[in-house]
């Protein structure tokens, strides 16, 4: 792919899970943080990313659980500098402040939600890159989220932010035997956003329904299925809210 060209960049913010193990009866994407919520934050980051470096922006995809339309537009509209953005965004690019933010109900997996995402994408004008990013890594900075996008333009492969672990690493058997002593150096713990040409991911995730397994991530369907990614330097600061300690880190 060729950078030089004034490429069509999607993004898709994954947040139809159901976040089970935060507890408390609230979606961890939908935690009070900041002027929003742990996932209007996300949408502030990319949104940022895409106005200072004048991305030709096509598509920008929230996912959301069954039935959970209002509750998902309500966690993500209501930050105040968000609505500012989109106003801004709107304004210089002559476009609809209503129709920026699209809202795309999720299936039973994240891989499904995804896919439906990415469906819809190529039924509504598709792109050349789609980022993909969990809606609760509120942290992910506007340099890394380029980086990413630079990653694909530059070399029309996948590309993923990831972390040399900082634990040593085994393999083991079922019961609990170490079979394999990892090396740290050949290891990355990945994170997002996740990077693609859009119509290879698209194509391999179309295969990957036809599939009786369910898949970690996109990179692993990238790869799965003919695709290449590289894995760019990550942030220790980009984490996920995952469990309830990790609440910790949104209190101001």
């Amino acid at each position: 792919m060729n950078s030089s060209k004034k490429s069509r960049i999607s993004v898709i913010i994954t947040a139809a899970g159901s976040s089970y193990r935060i507890g408390g009866g609230i979606k961890k994407e939908y935690l009070p943080y900041k002027n929003g919520t742990v996932l209007s934050r996300c949408a502030i980051a990319f949104l940022k990313a895409a106005i200072k470096n004048n991305w030709n922006l096509s598509h920008f995809i929230i996912t959301y659980p069954k039935g959970g339309l209002d509750d998902s537009k309500e966690a993500v509209l209501s930050d105040s500098e968000l609505k500012s953005l989109i106003k801004n965004f709107s304004k210089q690019n002559g476009s609809a402040e209503d129709d920026l933010i699209l809202f795309v109900e999720g299936s039973f997996s994240r891989q499904a939600s995804v896919f439906n995402a990415l469906d819809y994408i190529q039924s509504n004008g598709k792109t050349d890159v789609v980022l993909i990013h969990d809606g609760a890594r509120p942290f992910v900075s506007g340099e890394l989220i380029q980086n990413v996008a630079d990653s694909v333009l530059k070399t029309g492969e996948g590309a993923v932010p990831g972390l040399t672990p900082t634990e040593t690493i085994k393999e083991i058997d079922k019961d609990g035997k170490i079979i394999k002593h990892l090396k740290r150096i050949s290891l990355a713990s990945v994170q997002t956003p996740q990077g693609f040409d859009f119509e290879k991911l698209y194509l391999y995730h179309t295969k990957a329904q036809k599939e009786d397994y369910e898949f970690t991530d996109d990179t692993e369907i990238y790869g799965s299925f003919g695709g290449t990614v590289r894995v760019i330097s990550g942030e220790s600061e980009n984490i996920k809210i995952t469990y309830p300690k990790d609440l910790e880190s949104i209190k101001e």
